[in-house]
């Protein structure tokens, strides 16, 4: 027989496998739930984290596994439960800085514009170069109408990722919004030099190039934009409103009408593109087209119908 000594080992030994494996099992129903949250398969999702969350001991997997519930709920558009579950994922990580931003982000969409702000800060004050958070920051700064300080946040994302695009196309942004024409044309220039397939790039320098009164050259921009995405009824909307602008009116119901063809239940495209039948004195085509977008919910519609379609 085995003596007291050697019982007490394999116990150990036995408990310490057991152990093992428990954490083993956890991580990879943990790495289950990941993918299916990534691939956006919120609803699968919700079961095995439940069941994680019901056994789990462990601190640090049991915030990871609140966590990813919190995104998927998110991804479910709950609100509520999202945030519920952030709250419990820092209550027991507190520095744990995914979960903050991400519930600033829902707070983010629910227009809680303030309090969003907050939970980007503390992510940030708990990780001075978590880029996620300095760049929902900026999106709060920005429905704020904080400029001065939006463009202080990208500056030090831009200098930390240099060679990253999107942080190039949010400067841009704000840089057009604080009349930086240049400096708003140099950050998409630089954006496309990374990424010559990038089209919102494209939009944003024909922006830019529209408002300087250079049509020629935003017609140019849109026309590559639409080159790589032919099948994107934005990119026709914006090339009929700089041909409008350039009152070519013509062509710009041309491309609302192309633009209309991939998404006929947007009332702006038909309004605009009554707006330009107007202009050509089409008055049954555009009091046809200022009928569609009253149907489609447009009050402008409706006010101009009853001035012009009488």
């Amino acid at each position: 027989f085995p003596s007291h000594d050697t019982v007490y080992w394999l116990l150990i030994i036995a408990f310490i496998a057991v152990s093992n494996t428990a954490a083993q099992s956890a991580n990879e129903l943990l790495k289950v739930a990941s993918n299916k949250v990534l691939f956006k398969n919120f609803k699968e999702a919700i079961p095995t984290l439940n069941k994680l969350i019901a056994s789990e001991k462990n601190n640090e997997l049991l915030s990871r596994a609140y966590f990813l519930r919190g995104k998927a709920q998110a991804g479910l558009k709950l609100p509520k439960e999202a945030i519920a579950d952030f709250d419990k994922s820092i209550l027991l990580l507190p520095d744990n800085v995914e979960a903050i931003n991400q519930k600033g982000w829902v707070l983010l969409q629910q227009e809680k514009t303030e309090e969003a702000l907050l939970e980007f800060n503390k992510a940030i004050e708990k990780n001075m170069t978590y880029a996620d958070a300095y760049m929902n920051r900026i999106k709060a700064l920005l429905k704020l109408n904080k400029l001065n300080e939006a463009l202080e946040d990208i500056k030090k994302v831009v200098k930390a990722s240099p060679d990253q695009v999107e942080p190039l196309l949010v400067s841009a942004t704000i840089k057009k919004a604080m009349l930086d024409m240049n400096g708003a044309l140099q950050d998409c220039n630089k954006a496309i030099d990374l990424d010559e397939n990038e089209t919102e790039a494209y939009q944003i320098r024909a922006e830019i190039r529209q408002a300087l009164g250079n049509f020629g050259a935003a017609v140019l921009d849109l026309n590559l934009a639409i080159e790589i995405d032919d099948s994107n009824e934005m990119l026709y909307f914006q090339l009929a409103n700089t041909y409008f602008s350039a009152s070519d009116f013509k062509l710009a119901v041309k491309f609302y009408t192309k633009a209309i063809t991939f998404n006929p239940k947007e009332a702006s495209f038909f309004l605009q593109r009554a707006q330009a039948k107007q202009k050509l004195n089409d008055k049954s085509g555009a009091c046809s087209d200022f009928s569609q977008a009253e149907k489609l919910g447009s009050l402008q519609a409706t006010l101009l119908k009853k001035q012009f379609c009488r």
